[in-house]
């Protein structure tokens, strides 16, 4: 794999541009755990948030499908625009963990800060998003063990999403 500075390809991408967030999060794991995945769709609908829990997206089991929560990402780009690009690619990093098979959450938060440490450097906002949230948004508080998205929620898929999924399906 050709050396990539991953902070310098975040900054350059166009804001509105996921999927091309989602391509330099799949280089990224690949780089770290050598795992990766094709095939894959994001969805976004509105999944609600309450006084206990802040939810940026969530993998649905056995599926290639990614949910990312419209309020949040609406939140962000209008309240905390700097974050929006490393906070994007943090919550999806974290779900496509999953669907490589790590479903323990705290492992997976773990191996999210691993990667964005190696990656992007300790002090990146992409690394400190992965390590403790809160400190860019203190109110937040991820989700407990059980949570489940609203029952029906209206979820929209992005058209061209994985635009690599030329490759093979899990390697």
């Amino acid at each position: 794999m050709k050396e990539i500075d991953f902070p310098k390809e975040l900054d350059k991408i166009r804001t509105d541009d996921i999927p091309e967030i989602f391509e330099l999060v799949k280089k990224a794991v690949k780089k770290v755990t050598g795992a990766q995945r094709s095939g894959m769709m994001l969805g976004l609908a509105d999944l609600g948030e309450g006084e206990n829990y802040w939810i940026g997206g969530f993998h649905v089991l056995s599926s290639n499908a990614i949910v990312m929560n419209t309020r949040s990402l609406n939140y962000i780009r209008e309240k905390h625009a700097q974050l929006y690009k490393p906070y994007v690619f943090e919550v999806m990093m974290h779900e496509y963990i999953h669907t490589l098979g790590l479903i323990n959450e705290k492992q997976c938060r773990e191996q999210a800060e691993v990667i964005a440490e190696q990656l992007f450097g300790y002090s990146h906002i992409v690394t400190e998003l992965a390590r403790d949230i809160s400190k860019f948004l203190p109110f937040i508080k991820r989700a407990n063990y059980g949570w489940s998205p609203p029952r029906n929620p209206k979820i929209e898929y992005l058209r061209g999403f994985d635009r690599s999924a030329t490759e093979t399906y899990i390697s």
